[in-house]
């Protein structure tokens, strides 16, 4: 999944995320998931990953197999809606 996610960039056994994107990570089962969001930077371990969010420079320690998905916001750009005339 990190190496599909846009604005995720490789550095050996960790990845980063680039400025102006946001990751989330969804850990425990479908439907009952916790979400780390504002994910900086994944660390792959043996036995399990590390998360660390910019939230707090918080670091979360995760057996992969609690690991289920993914979500990445690409930065805004400013493509959403804006007031005025078109």
């Amino acid at each position: 999944m990190l190496e599909a996610a846009p604005g995720v960039e490789r550095e050996g056994d960790a990845y980063t995320i680039a400025d102006g994107y946001s990751l989330s990570v969804y850990i425990g089962d479908p439907g009952q998931a916790m979400e780390v969001s504002e994910v900086a930077a994944v660390r792959l371990q043996a036995a399990f990953c590390e998360a660390t969010s910019r939230e707090h420079h918080t670091v979360y320690f995760v057996e992969y197999s609690s690991l289920h998905g993914l979500c990445v916001r690409p930065p805004s750009g400013g493509r959403g809606q804006r007031a005025g005339f078109s």
